[in-house]
């Protein structure tokens, strides 16, 4: 009796030891992976953070992968999935860019929630020229409000407006085709400084400077006589 269980035994585990080789063979091992849905992310850069080439296919915790991927500030969703006897393949879900934030040494992309989620300089999305006080990188970030309202400015304006800057001291300032500028600060209540803006420009054109960081207390310079 103890001789058969222990014959048993020692046929389990070499069931074992040969099924652990058979997963863990050279020919299993992932060769190819195939990135689909990706522009920002680039592809190589993809697929060394997913970590897969080289590993069994057997072995790869394909969820614990997509949850690394989408750490990638451009990347909103990933599914992978295994395919044996050596491929992984990847189907990203980018983050939309909202706006194009323009520095002296790249043009970085931000999304509606102020995030930098890759450079570009052919995206045709509005532009934000950027002066001073705001360092941009992949994985930064831009105030939310100031983010989400250059698109809603651009769409508002459209011909009338010249263009859109941004620094430190000043926040978001919108220039007007006329040459007025005018200073929105943090964006935070965007729709009441457009109003003060909006009676404005209905009613005088003689002014060259609009602060409405507080629309209670607008600041007004007008053209001298």
């Amino acid at each position: 009796m103890r001789t058969g269980r222990l014959l048993a035994f020692l046929l389990l585990v070499a069931a074992t030891v040969l099924l652990i080789g058979f997963l863990g063979g050279a020919q299993y091992r992932v060769r190819t992976v195939i990135v689909n849905g990706n522009r920002l992310a680039f592809a190589e850069s993809v697929v060394r953070e997913s970590g897969v080439l080289g590993t069994s296919v057997f072995r790869i915790d394909t969820r614990a992968v997509a949850e690394r991927l989408v750490q990638h500030p451009a990347i909103a969703q990933a599914t992978v999935r295994a395919f044996y006897p050596d491929t992984v393949v990847i189907e990203l879900v980018e983050r939309e860019p909202a706006s194009a934030w323009i520095t002296p040494e790249r043009t970085w992309l931000v999304d509606r929630d102020g995030r930098v989620i890759g450079s570009d300089e052919q995206v045709t999305v509005p532009q934000v020229e950027v002066h001073d006080g705001l360092t941009l990188q992949l994985g930064a970030s831009v105030p939310r409000a100031v983010a989400r309202a250059v698109p809603a400015i651009v769409e508002r304006y459209g011909d009338r407006l010249a263009r859109l800057e941004y620094d430190g001291a000043d926040g978001l300032v919108l220039v007007l085709a006329g040459g007025q500028r005018v200073v929105l600060g943090g964006a935070e209540r965007l729709d009441e400084q457009l109003a003060v803006l909006d009676a404005l420009l209905a009613r005088d054109a003689t002014w060259l400077h609009l602060d409405v960081r507080d629309p209670d207390r607008p600041v007004l310079w007008r053209v001298r006589p």
